[in-house]
């Protein structure tokens, strides 16, 4: 099949399902270099892709206003936009089925694996973590017509401003490892580890590693991380809210290791190629968001009520909470003293 000379990418949100489709775009640009390469995303997501050298142009839409306001943006901004060659759906929810809709003379739909994931959380079948296809590999099924573009093994990027001077990627850390950084916050509370927990865990850490611990999130992390902090009773720095996506991806550069739920920071800091500590919750890694090529500790407890949820819950379903409750601060220590140490 003809190589394609412009191409549009669909993934409004979120900052981890982003960030995995960051090997696609990769290989898109490595393959045909002088191709168009735009994307379509959501306006509080675009800062992700702002420095991303795959991507020539980014059709930025607010997905958080009403659904009539949505349809009114996204006509005004197709009426700028050329007919494609190749349209590469990587969402494919009501809304980017509409907008793929006349966008491209060939439109490709990646795999999303809906039925395996029903099944995962129905029956609870249960398969190999080393047999589960990880999404950033699921999205090139999107490209089963172009045999040419193959997964590579470099991992996920999330490109900052000062990575483009080098035009390398990933940079080699010229920062030397100084935090241990703890990203306690998840949109949902089922994928949140306790506060107690957290709060045991930095004691813990304040008395076996000499390095200084700091709380990272985002704006809506800000009362659980100062909740965090005052109860630890230990010195811990805050930084949630207090610092942008960019700034956070930046700091990482200067972490031992990021401990943190199934979240999208797991994903930033992965990006940035730093060794990541995962609680899974009511989620498991066998939906395939696992931390991808980074050296990581994933802690999933096997019960029989899990997975509860693909995204996560507002409550456990049962009252008990034990998928985060039964992961204790001493086996999450262990696997940080022992990803430091390799």
């Amino acid at each position: 099949m003809k190589s394609p000379q412009s191409i549009c990418i669909i993934r409004l949100t979120s900052l981890g399902d982003i960030l995995l489709l960051s090997p696609l775009i990769r290989v898109l640009r490595t393959t045909w270099p002088d191709a168009r390469i735009d994307m379509i995303i959501a306006e509080h997501c675009a800062e992700i892709m702002k420095y991303n050298p795959g991507i020539d142009n980014l059709h930025v839409i607010n997905t958080k206003s009403s659904t009539l306001q949505v349809l009114k943006q996204w006509l005004n901004i197709k009426k700028t936009m050329p007919k494609y060659d190749l349209a590469i759906d990587v969402h494919d929810s009501i809304r980017s089925r509409f907008m793929r809709i006349g966008l491209a003379k060939k439109v490709c739909i990646y795999d999303s694996a809906r039925s395996y994931k029903r099944d995962l959380v129905k029956n609870k079948t249960r398969i190999s973590r080393e047999s589960v296809l990880p999404v950033p590999i699921r999205y090139f099924t999107a490209l089963k017509d172009f045999p040419e573009i193959q997964p590579d093994e470099r991992g996920l990027e999330f490109w900052l401003k000062e990575d483009r001077a080098n035009i390398s990627y990933p940079i080699q850390r010229t920062k030397a490892p100084k935090h241990i950084l703890i990203a306690p916050g998840a949109r949902h509370a089922t994928k949140r580890w306790p506060i107690e927990h957290f709060t045991e865990l930095i004691q813990l850490l304040s008395k076996c590693h000499q390095a200084p611990i700091a709380l990272i999130g985002g704006p809506d992390d800000v009362a659980l991380c100062i909740e965090i902090q005052q109860a630890s009773n230990v010195q811990v720095e805050q930084y949630a809210g207090k610092m942008s996506l960019h700034e956070i991806a930046s700091f990482m550069d200067s972490a031992y290791c990021i401990i943190g739920n199934d979240s999208g920071l797991m994903h930033v800091a992965a990006a940035r190629h730093i060794p990541v500590i995962t609680l899974f919750g009511s989620t498991v890694p066998e939906f395939g968001f696992m931390p991808y090529h980074t050296p990581h500790k994933i802690i999933s407890l096997d019960l029989p009520c899990k997975p509860c949820t693909h995204i996560g819950k507002e409550k456990c379903p049962l009252g008990h909470f034990s998928c985060m409750k039964d992961i204790t601060p001493e086996m999450v220590l262990n696997h940080v003293l022992k990803l430091i140490r390799d």
